[in-house]
C-alpha cells in the first residue's frame, strides 16, 4: 500500500525522487502513529491517506520545504 502511493506522488510531482517522495511517508507516519490509541492501525492508515492527498494537490515550494525539514528530523543527507 505505502510503495503505490509513494509511487503515485512521484507521478504528480514528477521532479520528486522517489526517496523524497518515501521520506514524506514517512513524516506522515510518525506525525499520525500517536493516533492509533483512538482507533488501532487503520486511523493511522486513513490520516496517511489524507496526508498523501494533500501532497498530491501542494505546490513544488511546499513540498521542498516539508522533505527539507523531513530530511533533518530523520538526519537523512
Amino acid at each position: 500500500m505505502f510503495s503505490e502511493d509513494v509511487i503515485n506522488l512521484t507521478r504528480v510531482h514528477p521532479w520528486m525522487t522517489f526517496e523524497e517522495s518515501w521520506l514524506l511517508m514517512k513524516w506522515s507516519y510518525e506525525k499520525n502513529k500517536d493516533q492509533s490509541k483512538y482507533g488501532g492501525k487503520k486511523t493511522v492508515l486513513v490520516l496517511m491517506n489524507i496526508d498523501f492527498g494533500i501532497y498530491q494537490r501542494q505546490s513544488k515550494e511546499w513540498l521542498e520545504n516539508r522533505i527539507s525539514l523531513a530530511k533533518q528530523k530523520f538526519n537523512y543527507k
